[in-house]
Order: structure tokens, then C-alpha cells, then sequence
């Protein structure tokens, strides 16, 4: 259950910062990272099984280090064209807003009218 919990938010980690952040190039970035997520999800369940960590706590403590882990490096790793990783934009004062999510579910192909972009109503508009 670790292993599928990690990868299940490691992914939504990654997919909301490329949704956010729609600009981002590079195929084999794209290709790479969500390889990466699987591969560190089993990383966690392996340290799960190896130490046999029975409080949950130190479950707890694993599995978000995991995920900070993911969001830093997506966030100050994945290309854009402007030349500034997601997390730069960030502090730049460049903040996701409905058109940019938009944008970022278009480039998924899905619907930003659909079910998916119920979550927009989230975002400010600008």
C-alpha cells in the first residue's frame, strides 16, 4: 500500500506543477520524471519492508521526505521557455491562475471544461 500511495501523490505532485505551469519543453524530461516517481515509490516500500518500520510515524516521516523530495526536484529541475524552472516563476511572483491551467490541461489533453477542470475554480482568475 506505500508503494501505491507514494506513486499515486508523487503523480499528482508532478502533474500539478505541470499543469500550473504549462510552458515546460523537453520530452525526455517528460519521459524521465514519472520513471523516477515509480522508481522512488519502490524505494519507499522497500525501506517500509526492510526496516519493518512499525510506528507510523516513521511511515509517516518516509514517505514525506519522498514527497518533498519529488516536489523540489520537479519544481527546480523541469524546463520552461522562459528559461526559469517552475519553483523561480514562483518566487518571481508568477502565480498559476485559471488561463495558465487551462493551458496546462489542454497540453494533457483533457477537457478544461470537463470533470478535470473543476479544480480550477481554485485558481484566481486573471
Amino acid at each position: 500500500m506505500a508503494m501505491i500511495r507514494a506513486a499515486a501523490l508523487g503523480a499528482l505532485i508532478y502533474l500539478t506543477i505541470v499543469v500550473c505551469y504549462p510552458d515546460g519543453i523537453g520530452t525526455a524530461y517528460h519521459v524521465f520524471v514519472p520513471s523516477l516517481i515509480a522508481s522512488g515509490a519502490l524505494g519507499v516500500w522497500l525501506i517500509h519492508k526492510t526496516f519493518d518500520l512499525s510506528e507510523v510515524a516513521a511511515k509517516f516521516m518516509v514517505e514525506a521526505a519522498f514527497l518533498v523530495t519529488v516536489a523540489a526536484f520537479v519544481g527546480f529541475t523541469m524546463p520552461q521557455r522562459s528559461g526559469k524552472t517552475p519553483f523561480q516563476q514562483w518566487a518571481d511572483g508568477a502565480r498559476p491562475t485559471r488561463s495558465t491551467a487551462r493551458r496546462g490541461l489542454r497540453r494533457l489533453g483533457l477537457d478544461p471544461d470537463g470533470v478535470a477542470g473543476g479544480i480550477l475554480r481554485l485558481l484566481p482568475d486573471r
